[in-house]
């Protein structure tokens, strides 16, 4: 069974974390581009690159915990764009960070701290897990800016007939946000 067999779940949880004191939450949207650069390591084949241009998109539930720092969930999406058509796969990720820590160091300049689970769309689809963070320039207020984002994927796995193929690797973005 997969991790996303219902993708309702995720709904129901920014649901639920957006009816906690609805005064204190905010909701963000994200839209950016960047680069992958995931290794597929399995056991009686060749390891294979998958270093492609993304579209990054996201929607995310922010609870504030104090003046400076908020709690929140995202649920993510990385669509390649000009992927070599030679990889398996379409290779879009789909992830929900359930653990997002935004800490504002001052009026503009701030920095997220986030962990997650993601699935990878390979020969078959990959499971596991990842961890990042992102720094973010406000140009319009507290309520829009630019933001740059580092991921890293972790055991992302699925099993094949060669033996257990294991995806990990990077994602560095630029993306714009908008929170209201």
């Amino acid at each position: 069974m997969s991790i996303f067999s219902s993708r309702v779940s995720v709904l129901l949880v920014l649901f639920a974390l957006s009816n906690v004191a609805f005064a204190e939450v905010n909701f963000e949207i994200t839209a950016g581009a960047g680069r992958y650069g995931l290794d597929v390591d399995r056991k009686f084949a060749p390891q294979i690159e998958d270093d492609s241009t993304v579209a990054n998109f996201s929607f995310g539930v922010y609870k504030t915990s104090s003046n400076d720092t908020s709690w929140g969930a995202v649920v993510e999406y990385s669509l390649p764009i000009g992927r070599d058509s030679d990889l398996p796969g379409n290779g879009q990720l789909i992830g929900f960070r359930p653990v997002n820590y935004l800490v504002r160091y001052s009026e503009e300049f701030s920095v997220e701290y986030y962990a997650g689970i993601g699935q990878f769309d390979w020969t078959k689809t990959a499971n596991g897990y990842y961890f990042g963070f992102n720094v973010r320039y406000d140009i319009f207020g507290e309520n829009a800016g630019v933001m740059t984002d580092f991921k890293y994927y972790q055991d992302l796995a699925f099993d094949s007939p060669e033996g257990d193929d294991i995806v990990d690797g990077f994602n560095s973005s630029l993306k714009f946000y908008y929170s209201f």
